[in-house]
């Protein structure tokens, strides 16, 4: 049994040490399968166990920016699909946006005299 079985849709959406996953349900047919290889993320498998997930290559941004896209390009395929609410908007997302705003140079000191009026 999969995520997506246990919450009975086609394709869950979950965030786990630092990758997005697509969890199809068991038995998943092979075009639901397919559009998530269309869509950009990877197959894998192991044993009866199929699922997918975003490239291990992409930041978190990235990640989220597919999984956006995904989601509605699913459910409009007439698929079931159960996003986990801390993805989208969630913590990890939002530590994703102050790790790379710490890593952004800082603004030319006339910039910041400008913001300070």
């Amino acid at each position: 049994m999969s995520l997506a079985d246990d919450h009975d849709v086609d394709v869950t959406f979950y965030h786990r040490d630092g990758t997005i996953y697509a969890d199809t349900r068991a038995g998943a047919p092979e075009n639901l399968l397919a559009l998530l290889d269309g869509l950009g993320l990877d197959r894998h498998a192991a044993a009866d166990d199929v699922w997918h997930q975003v490239p291990d290559e992409m930041d978190e941004i990235a990640m989220k920016a597919l999984a956006d896209r995904a989601a509605p390009l699913l459910a409009r395929a007439g698929f079931r699909v159960d996003i986990d609410a801390g993805l989208f908007g969630g913590s990890a997302y939002r530590a994703a946006l102050a790790d790379q705003a710490a890593h952004r140079p800082p603004a030319p000191p006339a910039a910041r005299a400008r913001r300070a009026r």
